[in-house]
Order: C-alpha cells, then sequence, then structure tokens
C-alpha cells in the first residue's frame, strides 16, 4: 500500500506542475471553473494561489455562499482568521439554514481557542443539519471540539456516530484516531487512521500520525517510509522529521537522526515531540548531560497534550537529578 501511495503522490506533484502552468496562461474562466481551480490549488497546499482563484469566482458570482465558506477555509489555511471569520458570517448572511458556514465558523473559534463559542455553533450546525452527510458533519465537528476541550468520552461518542452515518468522512477518522492515540489504543489508532489513508491518500495530517502510530508500535520500518511519503508532501514539516528521526535513532542511525530532529527544531522550535527526541538522541550519543536535561525540561515546558500527555518524568527523574 504504502508504494502505491508514494506512486501517487509522485504522479499528483507532477500533474499539478503543469496545473500551475496551464493556469498561468489562462485569461477567462467560469465561476464554476474557478472554484474547481481554487479546490486543487488548495488541495495541493497552494493556499495563496486558491485564494486567487475563489476571488475571481466570488467577482463573478458574489451571492454564492459556497464560495464564501471555501474561501474561508482557503484563509484559515493562510493564517488570516480575521478575514475567514468574515466569509464564514457573509455565507451566514446568503444562507444561514446551511450547516457549512457554521461549521466553518466552529474551526475559526478553534483555531482561536474560543472552545465554548465553537460548541456553541457546532451545536447548532447539528440541530440544522437534514440529512445524514450534514449530521455526520456536524457531529464530527461536535466531538472534535470536545477533544480540544480534552472530554474524550464525549468526543469519542459524536465522532464515532458521524462515522456510522458517513463512512467516507475523512476528518472524523483523524479525529477518533487521535482520540486512540492518546488512549495509548495504537492497533485501534491504525485501523482508522488506514480508513483515513484509503479515502484521501494525500492527507499529510493521516501520513503523519501513522508514523507516529508506527513508531509507538515499534515498526520502525512503516514510520520511515510514512515520514517520506509525507516529506514529499512537505519537505519541510517539522513532526515528519521529527517522527523520521525518532524512528532513525530506533535503528542505530543516530546521525541521520540528529540531522533531521536538529531541522525540526528550526522549522518550529515550540514542537515538544522533537525536543523530547533530541534529549534521547543526545543521550544515546552520550552527549553532556546538561544539553539532554535541557531538551527534556523544554519539551515539558512545550506540551501541548496533543498525543496525550507525552511520557517525559521518568526520563527526568532518571537523567536530570537537579530538575527541581
Amino acid at each position: 500500500m504504502v508504494k502505491k501511495i508514494k506512486i501517487g503522490i509522485k504522479m499528483s506533484i507532477a500533474a499539478f506542475s503543469v496545473f500551475l502552468i496551464s493556469t498561468s496562461t489562462l485569461k477567462a474562466q467560469t465561476d464554476f471553473e474557478y472554484h474547481q481551480m481554487a479546490l486543487l490549488a488548495q488541495k495541493q497546499f497552494d493556499y495563496v494561489g486558491a485564494c486567487k482563484m475563489m476571488n475571481e469566482a466570488i467577482k463573478l458570482t458574489p451571492r454564492n455562499p459556497e464560495y464564501y465558506v471555501d474561501r474561508g477555509h482557503i484563509y484559515l489555511g493562510l493564517e488570516r482568521h480575521d478575514n475567514a471569520f468574515d466569509d464564514f458570517n457573509k455565507a451566514l448572511r446568503l444562507d444561514s439554514m446551511w450547516v457549512e458556514p457554521w461549521v466553518g465558523r466552529c474551526l475559526y473559534y478553534m483555531y482561536t481557542q474560543e472552545l465554548d463559542s465553537a460548541l456553541k455553533d457546532a451545536h447548532i450546525a447539528y440541530i440544522l443539519a437534514e440529512d445524514k452527510y450534514s449530521e455526520a458533519r456536524a457531529g464530527s465537528i461536535v466531538g472534535e471540539i470536545f477533544l480540544s476541550m480534552g472530554e474524550e468520552s464525549s468526543a469519542i461518542r459524536y465522532l464515532e456516530k458521524s462515522l456510522l452515518l458517513d463512512t467516507t468522512n475523512t476528518r472524523g477518522f483523524k479525529k477518533a484516531a487521535l482520540v486512540s492515540i492518546r488512549q495509548k489504543e495504537f492497533d485501534k489508532a491504525e485501523g482508522l487512521l488506514l480508513k483515513a489513508l484509503k479515502l484521501d491518500a494525500y492527507d499529510l495530517e493521516t501520513l503523519i500520525n501513522l508514523a507516529y502510530v508506527y513508531n509507538s508500535k515499534k515498526d520502525y520500518k512503516q514510520s520511515i517510509e510514512y515520514c517520506n511519503l509525507a516529506l514529499v508532501l512537505d519537505p519541510t514539516h517539522p513532526l515528519a522529521l521529527s517522527n523520521r528521526a525518532y524512528a532513525f535513532l530506533n535503528t542505530d542511525q543516530k546521525d541521520r537522526a540528529l540531522i533531521d530532529i536538529n531541522q525540526s527544531i528550526r522549522n518550529n522550535r515550540y514542537n515538544s515531540l522533537a525536543h523530547l527526541y533530541k534529549g534521547q538522541i543526545l543521550l544515546m550519543m552520550n552527549e553532556n548531560r546538561t544539553k539532554v536535561c535541557k531538551c527534556f525540561e523544554r519539551a515539558d515546558e512545550l506540551d501541548t497534550g496533543e498525543y496525550g500527555k507525552i511520557d517525559i518524568e521518568e526520563l527526568i527523574a532518571n537523567n536530570c537529578p537537579d530538575h527541581d
């Protein structure tokens, strides 16, 4: 399966290169065509290009709420949160009974850590849902918010119900897998992530989380394979680099591990896992214990609990006698 995904990703990147060349020569499109081009660019993480295409679609058809919702999601990708919020509100003014603008606002509130407001909008979306796919979409978001609140039992209840209603809900599979990771049910997490990957073979989050799961299961060869796939899509992604570093460390490739982990920290110095793994790499390389402890303490300080509380207390206790 990994080999097929790798071939598919390479073909996708080649196709996208052709897409970029072709779009640069196009002069006139319908709003529908601009919209489709924007979705393709978004899929390839070209949020700037996607935004330009959506602007053109909206110029041609300024009263289509779907266009504002999709541009809102693109703005979230660009971290232009206020612009995203404005677009979701424009969509709501055009159609306040449609689930998607409410879901979009939920995501905005989640990005800005306004979880109570996110939950309120999610419940409105859930009430408005008129078919099983809309109910699944809204229920998945409710579950995701509960996950952000640390209420895992409520999260998994909504996520599992949403997946029963819609077995094509990639985001639902990913978030249900994250609950399983936090609960250290790695076999269950693997199954959920593989279902998500079957639906979308180029999803970066799925590939990275699979690498983390395989590291946790000590299947380091598989972890490296999935990290490599993720790094084809984004060669600088700090989590893909840190996961691969950990796999390299455990396959006696310490030098390669150190290169990856240093690059991961340069790309995102707030990545707690990278600091944890760097401490372990330095420890195995018999480096200065002060350096090792600084890495462990930094990891403990930055830990957000994304994968559950990282197991660092024992490492600090055994290696850092001066730690408070």
